[in-house]
């Protein structure tokens, strides 16, 4: 449940701490004041986008902060699974900047408004106007549905089972559908043919393009070893001006060194002729080389532009050949596999539809008994189903259809109520639907709106019972829902010639009697206390 709501310069908010108790709490206030900006902030805590301007004038930045305890095993299974904290209370914190960023935490930890609003969804609930005509989309129905049956685990698979069926239901009409002649398996057989023996390694191309690298550089070098092996050994180079000298000495002792220098200069020169006569073999080569990188990058760049991707198509062109030669055996085959995958949805798809339509009668029963409680004697409440194609929900088509009077025949939610009406069906349907979600907080923002009198009585009484298993938030401009609560928050706006703040007092018993007068008369007068009292104490003692 939401224990606390701390709210800085949102909006008309300066700065708020609003505390929440078990049972029915009650939000009253001028229009205006800023009662749906609780809600709203509420709902920004629960993951929903910010909108432009939600930051007070003045500041740089609004901050949000919602405290909630009561956590269920799920729910801190779901926390620790996210490498959260799974402790007893809960504290969100999202910050707003006037740059149009925003943050969320969890318990102090960085989150995704994606996962907040994932989780949050499992512990509270806020209906709306906007909630109402929600319901009226069949896919929510449908939704609704499959919740109250307890169906959604099947649900799931049936989803799986229909993404293999309908894979193979491509498959096979594709494959079908496909015109095999003799030039599209010579085209198959010439691509498949040139990569299988252009005979290309992974990697092979990195490779070529380095030794091409070395060998670019190696020009240099050829030269510089040409030069160095003139020099040595040119006529009246080095080496000859050595053999002079040493053959003029032949009669004198000739000296150690020079004998020894002479030999090895002579090495060199073999040793740099040999260098010279390799890399001028690798130069050779290199046209080859350059010729093999064209042909590669080639072959890539027509078959995806990676080694990958080439033996991906390279397997394509094998599958098409095998198709043509072997077009009956493939068809055959496909066609196996699509009727096996058809059977396996339908036999889950058959179930979940038994399943759906073994609960009709008692969520009927259900929604038509809460009906009354809100003086809709005489609604009437059926499931219209009808099969349809195959897909990912299953074969049911589901519309939710009502009669709100004797003899009117069942239409669709949206054409058979009045704005009135419709409020307290709409708060039927949801007090059946919630008690399959495991929520701990209902909030209601203005549903009430369109009734009054005896039926807004009933509407509060209904929000009341729900609080004895649920904490119930509720904002109403109507005293006969209002004097149904617990706990009175009444907001009010305060202006003065430079600013507007909006605060949010808790009511103590007088206060709240005050403020039921105000709302049900417009004034608070010693006839409209009276009034107000007595419509307490008949909800306090009946």
């Amino acid at each position: 449940m939401i224990d606390e709501l701390y709210v800085k310069d949102y909006v008309l908010f300066d700065k708020t701490n609003v505390e929440f108790e078990p049972g029915m709490t009650v939000i009253t206030g001028e229009t205006g004041a800023g009662k749906s900006l609780l809600i709203d902030a509420i709902n920004l805590i629960r993951g929903q986008r910010a909108q432009k301007n939600c930051i007070r004038k003045g500041s740089s930045k609004a901050v949000l902060q919602m405290h909630l305890s009561n956590l269920n095993d799920r729910q801190k299974a779901m926390l620790e699974e996210n490498d959260f904290d799974a402790e007893e209370d809960l504290f969100i914190q999202r910050s707003l900047s006037e740059t149009g960023k925003s943050s969320i935490k969890i318990n102090g930890q960085p989150s995704t408004l994606s996962f907040v609003r994932d989780f949050v969804s499992h512990m509270v609930d806020v209906h709306s106007q906007m909630d109402t005509y929600q319901l009226m989309n069949t896919s929510v129905q449908l939704d609704l549905l499959d919740q109250y049956a307890k169906t959604s685990s099947l649900r799931d698979e049936v989803n799986q089972a229909y993404i293999v069926y309908s894979k193979n239901r491509q498959a096979f009409n594709k494959a079908k559908e496909e015109t095999y002649s003799e030039d599209a398996l010579e085209f198959a057989t010439m691509q498949f043919n040139e990569i299988e023996e252009a005979h290309i390694e992974e990697g092979e191309l990195d490779s070529l393009t380095k030794r091409i690298k070395v060998l670019a550089n190696a020009q240099k070098n050829l030269e510089q070893l040409s030069d160095s092996i003139y020099a040595l050994d040119h006529e009246n180079g080095v080496l000859d001006g050595l053999y002079i000298v040493k053959k003029a000495l032949k009669e004198e002792t000739v000296p150690l060194d020079l004998e020894n220098l002479y030999y090895q200069l002579s090495d060199l020169c073999d040793s740099l002729k040999a260098k010279r006569e390799l890399l001028q073999r690798d130069m050779e080569d290199i046209d080859r080389l350059k010729e093999r990188e064209y042909f590669i990058k080639r072959l890539y760049r027509k078959h995806g532009g990676t080694h990958a991707s080439m033996m991906e198509a390279k397997k394509r062109y094998l599958d098409r050949i095998d198709q043509i030669i072997h077009r009956q055996d493939v068809l055959e085959k496909l066609e196996k596999d699509l009727i096996n995958s058809q059977q396996a949805y339908m036999r889950l798809a058959t179930k979940l539809s038994e399943k759906r339509q073994a609960v009709f009668k008692e969520l009927s029963n259900q929604i038509e008994m809460h009906c009354k409680d809100l003086m809709l004697e005489h609604a009437k409440f059926q499931i219209q189903r009808k099969e349809k194609e195959a897909s990912k929900d299953g074969i049911d088509e589901i519309e939710f259809m009502v009669s709100m009077n004797t003899g009117q025949p069942f239409s669709e939610l949206k054409a058979s109520a009045s704005g009135g009406e419709l409020s307290r069906l709409m708060l039927a349907l949801k007090v059946v639907f919630q008690s399959q979600q495991g929520i701990e907080t209902i909030v209601f923002d203005e549903i009430d709106t369109g009734v009054s009198g005896k039926v807004a009585f009933a509407m509060g009484q209904k929000m009341k019972r729900l609080s004895k298993d649920y904490q119930v938030l509720c904002i109403t401009h109507l005293a006969s829902v209002a004097a149904w609560a617990d706990h009175h928050l009444r907001v009010q706006k305060e202006t003065d010639e430079n600013s507007t703040v909006t605060h949010v007092q808790v009511l103590d018993q007088e206060q709240s009697i005050e403020e039921l007068a105000m709302m049900a008369s417009g004034e608070v007068s010693s006839a409209s206390l009276l009034a107000a009292k007595e419509l307490k104490d008949r909800v306090q003692h009946g």
